[in-house]
């Protein structure tokens, strides 16, 4: 997927013109916006990603046969007549739940669009079995035990109702309610408005424009979106969407859960009131989930290519145990290392080697790298930056936010050797400011490179003269 983005008046971003490519570099000094760009382009996709339709219709259902089974249990004294009706409902909704998991589960918006005929026939269906059901109980005295329990039942078939006929105004109230819990959890601020440049006037939006996809603006607690059909369905394809930080996250990942757990039983206790921020961002638990769903059975993971030279230059391995934890084994032992005893930049390198290697990230998803110079020697960084190009010309997009000179220079000597690729926009090098703009001097990708190695290497040039000879 190959876009520009148009962003203005988000966090230091001032206005900046991004070009969104195979392999994009999003590179500037210290507080430049950098990072408030690659969570936001996070929270954005990782939102549209998610498929609203099903999982509003799974959770109907789940619901609907929860009430059934508390009819049957709060019934007195069922008739056989009763008992028949009450089987039949549970039966129509079994199969509106299969409809829904051959023919939206795997497809995209556009694809749900057209099986919305069958999920209205198994609805029509449900309806039926319902009605005939309580037309049987409701003059008995042994309905009012029962009522709520029908009365929520016609409730979600209503919603149920709604999501058939109006799918694109359900979507895209999902939609703002996802990505307005993203963008607080993820940025950590318990207000939308926390996340508007300083700068900007109090009648100023909060704006990213996605060229011929759409666009979305932010005016105080309220999200705008016009997207088009086919963009949903371009974002909703992507495989998985992944972000990664601070390798720190992963030293702390039991602490972390732990923290996350109790968080989810004290918001229960307060029944979903507590609104205060846990200090973590929420793409390290989105990714920790994805990592726990698909390493449930080691044999279904072939190695990955991608991970070869990463393993050979940590000098091991980084796997998951039988007990869950993320340990590190080094080449030649036997013996596992726990993470917390392992160096920075085994974690940083590793984990990129242990999500290929769990099939976390494969063809067609969308990787997200805040800084992956971090803790990293030069010649790390080399094959660092080699293993994201690679994965970039295999079907896998790759968004960089760095402020590493050697960074820089890896990446302009991979666009020399491939400048074909180079040719047809497979780079996108993007340029900010420390006052929160782009910089567009250039056209020509390795001019854009040059420049900002320039930019960065300026201190380093300032030092040499201050410095004593």
């Amino acid at each position: 997927m190959q876009f520009n983005i148009d962003i203005k008046n988000f966090g230091k971003i001032q206005e900046a013109k991004l070009n969104i490519r195979p392999f994009t570099v999003i590179a500037g000094p210290n507080s430049s916006g950098k990072s408030f760009v690659t969570k936001a382009l996070y929270s954005f996709f990782n939102t549209i990603n998610n498929d609203h339709v099903t999982s509003l219709a799974y959770s109907y259902i789940i619901k609907m046969k929860s009430l059934i089974n508390q009819i049957y249990s709060d019934l007195s004294r069922p008739s056989a007549e009763e008992l028949y009706l009450l089987d039949g409902l549970f039966h129509s909704i079994e199969d509106i739940e299969k409809t829904i998991n051959e023919e939206f589960r795997v497809n995209t918006y556009i694809q749900q669009i057209y099986g919305l005929p069958l999920l209205e026939a198994d609805c029509k269906k449900i309806q039926k079995s319902y009605d005939e059901l309580k037309n049987v109980i409701s003059t008995k005295v042994k309905y009012d035990k029962v009522q709520k329990h029908f009365d929520a039942i016609r409730m979600l078939l209503s919603n149920m109702g709604r999501l058939i006929n109006d799918p694109s105004v359900i979507l895209a109230d999902e939609i703002e309610r996802g990505f307005i819990n993203e963008l607080k959890e993820n940025f950590q601020v318990t207000k939308l408005s926390d996340l508007k440049n300083h700068k900007a006037s109090l009648d100023d939006a909060i704006c990213f424009d996605f060229d011929s996809l759409g666009t979305i603006k932010i005016k105080d607690e309220h999200v705008d979106f016009r997207l088009t059909s086919t963009s949903i369905d371009d974002f909703q394809s992507l495989y998985n969407v992944v972000y990664l930080e601070s390798p720190i996250y992963w030293k702390l990942k039991d602490s972390l859960e732990q923290i996350r757990q109790n968080r989810r039983i004290f918001s229960f206790s307060l029944r979903g009131r507590n609104e205060t921020l846990s200090g973590i961002p929420k793409h390290f638990f989105d990714l920790l989930d994805l990592l726990k769903n698909r390493a449930k059975d080691d044999s279904s993971f072939s190695s990955s290519p991608f991970a070869k030279s990463i393993k050979e230059a940590i000098g091991g391995d980084l796997i998951i145990s039988s007990t869950g934890e993320i340990v590190f084994i080094e080449n030649g032992s036997s013996k596992s290392v726990n993470l917390h005893s392992t160096a920075l930049g085994i974690t940083n390198l590793g984990i990129i080697s242990l999500l290929l290697e769990r099939g976390v990230i494969s063809k067609g998803s969308y990787l997200f790298i805040d800084e992956p110079e971090v803790n990293l020697h030069p010649s790390w960084q080399k094959i660092m930056i080699e293993t994201l190009f690679n994965l970039s010309i295999n079907g896998i997009s790759v968004v960089i936010a760095s402020h590493s000179i050697d960074m820089m220079k890896c990446i302009e000597n991979v666009m020399k050797d491939n400048e074909s690729l180079v040719d047809i926009g497979h780079f996108g090098i993007n340029q900010l400011t420390s006052k929160g703009n782009s910089v567009e001097d250039y056209e020509n990708p390795f001019k854009r490179i040059a420049a900002i190695k320039n930019d960065l290497g300026q201190s380093f040039y300032d030092m040499f003269l201050d410095g004593d000879f």
